[in-house]
Parts: C-alpha cells; sequence; structure tokens
C-alpha cells in the first residue's frame, strides 16, 4: 500500500487508523467534513511520522458531494491503493419514533457513500490487479441494537455488500472486508452514565471497552500482503460481545 484515502479522519476510529498506517512512504488522503482544525492537526501528526497527508473535505450526507470528493482524490493521488470508509454517524431513537428523513440520512451516510466509493474506485483497481477496500460496520450491524435500528440496518449491509462485491471481483486482486467494533472507548460512548458503562463492559467477556487503537490494528492487517487471501469476511473487534 502506498495511497490510502480514509474516510471520516477525525473521528477516534478513524483518527487512529490513519495514524496506524501513516509509515514512511505511504500517503494518507484524510477525508473530513467541518473539523478543519482538528484534521490540520492530524496532517502535521502523519507528515511528522514520515508519511504524505492530504486533508479533502466532503459532507457524506449528500451523494452529490461523495462525486465530489472522489473528483478530489483522483485529481490528488488517481485511484488509490487502499480505502478504508470509517466515517459514520448515528442515531439513538425509538424505529417508531426515528423520521423517514434520518432513517435516509442514515443508509446515505453508511450505505449510500460505500457504494459511490466501491463504484468510482473498483474500476482503477482491477486495472491495476490491487486494491483494498476495508468498511468500518459495527457489531450492531451483526446483532441489532434497541434504539439503533437505521444505524444497525446500515452496517449491517456492509457485510452484505463486501460478500456481493467478493463474488464480482475476487479474481482481480482486489479484496473487500469489514472489520465490526463493538464497544470503544470513543466520544459516541460518551452519553453513557458510568453505570450504564459499567453494565456495558460486564457484557462484555474480556471485561473492558476496545480502544480505537485495535480497531487500527485489524485495518492494518487487512490491508496488509500477508492478508491477500481474506476477501468478503466481517472481521470483529469487539472482546467477545457478540458471541
Amino acid at each position: 500500500m502506498s495511497t490510502c484515502l480514509v474516510t471520516g479522519a477525525t473521528g477516534a476510529i478513524g483518527t487512529a487508523i490513519a495514524r496506524r498506517l501513516a509509515l514512511p512512504g505511504n500517503t494518507i488522503v484524510l477525508h473530513y467534513h467541518m473539523h478543519r482544525e482538528e484534521i490540520d492537526a492530524l496532517a502535521a501528526q502523519i507528515t511528522a511520522l514520515g508519511a504524505g497527508a492530504i486533508p479533502v473535505e466532503g459532507d457524506l450526507r449528500d451523494l452529490r458531494a461523495v462525486d465530489g470528493l472522489v473528483q478530489r482524490v483522483m485529481d490528488e493521488v488517481g485511484t488509490p491503493h487502499a480505502v478504508v470508509h470509517a466515517a459514520g454517524t448515528s442515531q439513538f431513537a425509538l424505529l417508531q419514533d426515528l423520521p423517514l428523513s434520518e432513517w435516509r440520512n442514515l443508509q446515505d451516510v453508511h450505505l449510500g457513500s460505500a457504494y459511490r466509493l466501491l463504484h468510482a474506485f473498483l474500476p482503477g483497481m482491477i486495472e491495476r490487479h490491487y486494491g483494498r477496500f476495508v468498511l468500518i460496520g459495527s457489531v450492531y450491524g451483526e446483532r441489532g441494537g434497541a434504539m439503533e435500528a437505521g444505524y444497525a440496518a446500515a452496517k449491517a449491509g456492509y457485510s452484505a455488500l463486501a460478500r456481493a462485491t467478493l463474488g464480482e471481483v475476487g479474481r482481480s486482486g482486489v479484496t473487500v472486508n469489514v472489520v465490526a467494533p463493538g464497544a470503544i472507548d470513543t466520544p459516541m460512548l460518551a452519553r453513557l452514565s458510568d453505570q450504564e458503562r459499567h453494565e456495558l463492559r460486564a457484557q462484555i467477556p474480556l471485561g473492558r471497552l476496545g480502544r480505537p487503537e485495535e480497531v487500527a490494528a485489524a485495518v492494518a492487517f487487512l490491508l496488509s500482503p500477508p492478508a491477500g487471501y481474506i476477501s468478503g469476511c466481517t472481521l470483529r473487534v469487539d472482546g467477545g460481545y457478540s458471541i
């Protein structure tokens, strides 16, 4: 790998992934939305590690903006060798209280943008006979999650998308996989009280929350040459929570 697009690079998991991939000789294209100061700070950290950093902005809620993001990436680095789709959002609500607009927003940010990224970059990867896609799913896409039906449905779609795409590109040298984090200690869990966090940890066989760096390690493995025979899989990084 020498060029990699990381979407959602200002999120806790996206930042950890970008840092993990910031090896000398690599160029990381850092997607962000609205958080320019944070992305500039991350770009400086990546540069200090010896890698190149290219910030690109885009609102993934707007699929036309995703097309613009794709064009900027192509202008900067051409077809990237790897894409890690870590951008996402959640909506905590009962399904019967979730407006259709929010349901569509969740599907667009996750599945809609994943489709556009695959659609745009697969041809160049196939022509090159090499490419890596990793979609950051969720344990809730595997086991469901009360009050997060829209989010769970979108993340579940990643696994089906990876398996279906594998059937189309399996002989081309392109792999498509999903990393499904469980309860990771990120700002997304900030809404939980201390008691709720304690109860959550009690449900996890390893007895603790995960770290963004542990998700990043799984992503780095799937992007590495030793993982070239792995495709269409969902790798759970959840401390056994989904078992």
